[in-house]
């Protein structure tokens, strides 16, 4: 069975983007090692992608080809008249189930992109196996939460921290199952 993991970026203040959805703020910090922060070693292990709708828009608009060709893309949505695209096959109705299902038939790992609310479905249903997150020396105010859902509870044990001389903070959990 393979792992659900979230790899993301937040502001020091918990947010992947601003409210309109816009991560161009992550630009803005500076990395003067030129370091992907370990996304390489993280993408060759990565067989399938799970996304919500918003994020995969927001992926749509990045002036690049679509980035996960290599990768099984699936994205999260509640408009069930959406089945398919170029790249990816929409799911919609239960999520946890069919996210389930993909954990137990795929070989490599599943990389959880986002958004906030897809994070907080994963979470909540006990689906998501760990979480990297790379806090940006950044407050970005008003934004989407790396987890969409006040009434959210989980504890995380921590595996590693890893510090960059950018101020770029990376920490591993490990998703203790209640």
């Amino acid at each position: 069975m393979s792992k659900l993991i979230s790899y993301i970026a937040i502001s020091l203040d918990g947010k992947i983007a601003a409210k309109n959805g816009d991560f161009s703020w992550l630009d803005e910090v500076p990395n003067p090692e030129q370091t992907d922060y370990g996304y390489s070693d993280f993408i060759r292990n990565i067989g399938t992608t799970i996304m919500g709708n918003e994020t995969y828009k927001v992926v749509l608009n990045i002036d690049m080809p679509f980035p996960y060709t290599e990768q099984t893309n699936y994205v999260v949505t509640r408009d069930k008249s959406l089945t398919t695209d170029e790249n990816v096959t929409f799911m919609s109705g239960d999520i946890p189930a069919q996210i389930a299902d993909l954990k137990a038939q795929s070989s490599k790992d599943i990389w959880l992109i986002g958004g906030g609310q897809v994070n907080a479905i994963c979470l909540k249903a006990g689906l998501l196996d760990e979480i990297i997150v790379h806090i940006m020396p950044y407050v970005l105010g008003e934004g989407i939460p790396i987890f969409a859902d006040e009434e959210l509870r989980n504890f995380l044990t921590l595996k590693s921290t890893k510090t960059y001389s950018s101020g770029v903070v990376e920490l591993r959990y490990t998703v203790n199952k209640t």
